[in-house]
């Protein structure tokens, strides 16, 4: 009997064994289950312990783009700083091209002024002298012309005066009568005062004959006539000559003029 029991014995803890390893199999993996986030741990311990090593660092990735995009704008801003540089150096250029035009310009201008100047003031002065001499021109043609009126008008003046003096003289020498010792030779020079009626209102021996008796027959001569219509008529038409040479008249008588 006891012999009948060992195996089923032996397959009961065989058994029991089986059970007790299906559990802790079981239960080590649904605690490893559990702990899954755990390989974090472990790796960043692992890392940790790479990075002590004497192994060579891995090199940085390098961003080709960005570099490229950098490079692209290093570049960009390069060309921009040389155009800058360039349009800089055309406008410089453009100015000091554009002062010199104005300068060139305004030293033209200015010649060009001096030259319009002088050749106005030139002009003026030629235009002067031409104006002078055609003044002279013509103030010596009137001057002669009015000399010649002058001339005419003295020669007019003088034939009036001629005219009106023989006249005078005339009615004078009609009504005088010469005294007895009145001789040839004997000349008697009278200054007659007239009004612009022609009346005498003087009459004066201004050289004598050396004969009072023969001076005195030509004051009493001009005393008869009183009145010379010849000096009325001058005084009226032409007064400025009545009052130049007219007005105050001499006269010369020679006894040997008249008759007996």
């Amino acid at each position: 009997m006891n012999g009948s029991y060992g195996p089923a014995i032996v397959i009961s803890v065989a058994l029991h064994a089986l059970l007790i390893a299906v559990l802790t199999f079981g239960w080590e993996a649904e605690h490893k289950k559990e702990l899954k986030p755990m390989p974090k741990f472990v790796q960043a311990k692992l890392v940790t312990l790479e990075s002590k090593s004497n192994k060579p660092k891995a090199p940085p990735k390098v961003d080709l783009i960005k570099q490229r995009q950098l490079q692209q704008e290093r570049e960009k801003q390069q060309k921009a700083a040389e155009d800058q540089k360039r349009k800089a150096a055309a406008e410089r250029k453009k100015k000091e091209e554009a002062e010199k035009k104005r300068k060139a310009d305004e030293a033209a201008r200015k010649k060009k002024e001096a030259e319009d100047k002088a050749r106005k003031e030139k002009e003026r002065k030629e235009k002067e002298r031409k104006e002078k001499l055609e003044q002279e021109r013509k103030s010596a043609f009137e001057e002669a012309l009015e000399d010649e009126e002058e001339i005419q008008d003295a020669s007019d003046d003088a034939t009036a005066v001629m005219s009106v003096a023989q006249a005078i003289q005339q009615r004078i020498q009609a009504v005088w009568s010469r005294p007895p010792s009145a001789r040839n030779g004997m000349v008697v020079e009278v200054q007659i005062n007239f009004v612009p009626t022609g009346r005498v209102v003087a009459a004066t021996i201004t050289q004598g004959s050396g004969n009072a008796a023969v001076d005195r027959s030509v004051l009493t001569a001009i005393k008869k006539v009183e009145v010379f219509p010849e000096v009325a008529d001058v005084a009226r038409e032409e007064p400025s000559l009545f009052e130049r040479q007219i007005r105050t008249t001499k006269l010369i008588f020679r006894p040997e003029d008249l008759r007996q």
